[in-house]
């Protein structure tokens, strides 16, 4: 997908309200789904089509006994392309799952020992709703309440949570793998910020890509990735995997800006794919505050630190 195209698919809220997925489109897109699924000779496996996930029950070439394979993304996915192109979508999704398993044979030797190993990590932001899922089993950075940085395997066609069983294999703390991971991401995301003009009275910058999957990561390294803050700093998001959404605060229009914002947020994060979360922050240049709003009720409460250097 162009880069262009993406963002006229994000930004057309301006014009559209949002649609509900119908049922009938899960309906077709579940068909092709299990199609495939027999296709590739994927039949034992436990339906949880309802909440977009099945779970393996038989060894296969692509996925281990009880994997939990979801299904929102892959839909989410679909969905904003034309239903003739949902069946390569799908098979080039198995495909790619199967070229992970490969690369895995290949390159998990590497990582029996951390000098050998550590190319390979890479941090990446998930919903807080994966905590519970892989926190336990997994290496993880939890400094935030709406979303979770997990250290990653960055195998050439996927990605693969790093298991906390290599503290003890390498010697070295959770901190430290942390740091490597961070380090190792920043280091290798060069997209920059470009402004956006979404409606006449709005604009934002925005930090996007459709290829990089750890883009979202640079909001750890957001004061050397974007260097124009205002004197009274700028409101933050990360409503999915495809960016960062910046707008410098300016007290004239800030009221305008704030409601212009929320609208663009929410959006993002519903159309998705790899929703991450629909929190909005306020960055003063050094550190994260949560603007807590609820637009059902037409609240919006900003930190009172925020509300001080306004006055």
């Amino acid at each position: 997908m162009k880069k262009r195209l993406l963002v006229v698919i994000m930004y057309s809220f301006v014009l559209f309200s949002i649609a509900a997925q119908s049922t009938k489109d899960y309906t077709i897109f579940l068909n092709i789904v299990k199609k495939e699924l027999k296709e590739i000779h994927i039949q034992n496996y436990e339906e949880h089509f309802n909440e977009q996930y099945f779970i393996i029950k038989e060894k296969n070439d692509y996925f281990d006994v009880d994997t939990e394979v979801g299904l929102t993304n892959l839909y989410n996915i679909c969905v904003q392309n034309d239903k003739s192109q949902w069946e390569s979508i799908i098979k080039d999704h198995f495909s790619q799952v199967k070229n992970g398993r490969a690369e895995e044979k290949e390159i998990l030797p590497k990582l029996e020992k951390i000098e050998t190993g550590k190319e390979y990590l890479r941090i990446r932001l998930y919903p807080i709703d994966y905590k519970k899922q892989i926190s336990k089993s997994s290496i993880t950075d939890c400094s935030m309440d709406d979303y979770i940085g997990v250290v990653v395997i960055d195998f050439p066609s996927a990605v693969k949570a790093l298991s906390n069983e290599y503290v003890k294999k390498w010697s070295i703390s959770e901190k430290e793998i942390l740091k490597i991971a961070k380090e190792n991401t920043l280091k290798n995301n060069t997209e920059k910020f470009e402004v956006y003009k979404i409606s006449d009275t709005f604009s934002v910058s925005i930090m996007l890509s459709n290829t990089n999957i750890f883009i979202t990561s640079s909001i750890y390294d957001l004061n050397k990735k974007y260097k124009d803050l205002s004197e009274y700093g700028a409101f933050v998001a990360i409503p999915n995997r495809y960016g960062i959404i910046l707008k410098n605060i300016n007290k004239e229009t800030l009221n305008n800006d704030i409601i212009q914002l929320i609208g663009l947020v929410n959006y993002m994060y519903q159309q998705g794919p790899g929703s991450i979360t629909d929190a909005i922050y306020w960055f003063d240049g050094k550190q994260f505050y949560k603007v807590i709003h609820n637009t059902s009720k037409g609240m919006i409460k900003l930190p009172d630190k925020l509300v001080q250097k306004l006055k």
